[in-house]
Parts: C-alpha cells; sequence; structure tokens
C-alpha cells in the first residue's frame, strides 16, 4: 500500500513557511502542483478544518496534517521538511521541523486509518524519529521512510 501512495516526488525541503497556516497553505499548493489534489483552496481548508478539531501536531517536530476530501485525486503521502521549525500547538508543546501530511479521497476511510495508522507506530520509535529529522536528501529521506514503513506494515 505505501508504495502506491508514497513517492520520492511526495517529499520536499527547504520550505519558508514560519506559522502553521503558512505551512498548511504550503503543503495544500505542493499537493496541487503534484497532481494530488484539484484544488488547493479546498485541500488547504479541509487541512484546516481538521486542524480546528484536534491538533495534528505528534511529538518530537513532527505533524501529521490529513484531511479526507472530494477533492483529493488519489491517496497520497507527503512529507514536507521546514527549513525553520513551525509552531504548531504539539502534543508535547515542541514546534514542528517534519510534517507527514495525508491526502484521502472522501469515502476512503479504511485507507485513512491504515496509513495513519502506520505512521503512528513509527514515529514512536525514537531512532527512526531521529533519522528523519536528520535527513538532509529526498532520497536518503525516502530510503529511511520507506524501510520503517515496510517493516510496520509487515
Amino acid at each position: 500500500m505505501i508504495k502506491d501512495i508514497f513517492k520520492i516526488e511526495n517529499i520536499v525541503f527547504d520550505s519558508t513557511a514560519k506559522a502553521k497556516i503558512d505551512a498548511l497553505k504550503f503543503i495544500a499548493s505542493f499537493a496541487e502542483k503534484e497532481g494530488i489534489v484539484k484544488s488547493s483552496k479546498a485541500y488547504y481548508k479541509g487541512l484546516k478544518k481538521r486542524e480546528s478539531e484536534v491538533t495534528t501536531g505528534f511529538k518530537d517536530g513532527i505533524a501529521i496534517p490529513h484531511c479526507k476530501h472530494k477533492t483529493v485525486l488519489k491517496p497520497s503521502l507527503m512529507v514536507v521538511k521546514f527549513s525553520n521549525t513551525v509552531e504548531w500547538d504539539s502534543m508535547d508543546g515542541k514546534p514542528v521541523q517534519i510534517t507527514f501530511a495525508l491526502a484521502i479521497p472522501e469515502g476512503e476511510n479504511q485507507a485513512h486509518l491504515k496509513l495513519l495508522s502506520s505512521i503512528s507506530r513509527a514515529l514512536i520509535d525514537e531512532e527512526f524519529t531521529e533519522a528523519i529529522l536528520n535527513a538532509e536528501t529526498e532520497s536518503e529521506m525516502y530510503a529511511i521512510i520507506q524501510e520503517k514503513m515496510d517493516k510496520v506494515n509487515d
């Protein structure tokens, strides 16, 4: 499943976002540019709505913004590593440096829950978290995530 929704092209470094709202707009714009969503505006609204319910700021500098929306063309996982840390109202109070952003078509509840669960389980591993925070290239980040997701989903 992960190979179908996560590609190296879905990783981007060096966003200039300094606030959560900027980060969500960047993610939505990136999703539209990559053909993941029809409308960045609609996807952004979905991300913002989800964020207003409960923070997606996980822990240790990582957030998992996500939403199910009819604008989503294909289930996708995007990873954004920010140059600056971004205040996110995270569960642990720490700012965010990496987001695992999910775009799920409306009605695909099982795929959404399975992917969210896999990412959450992977992020419990401190060595994995440390490795992705220290990754310096998209290919390094991709290899680390792909290997971990294969193990988590075995």
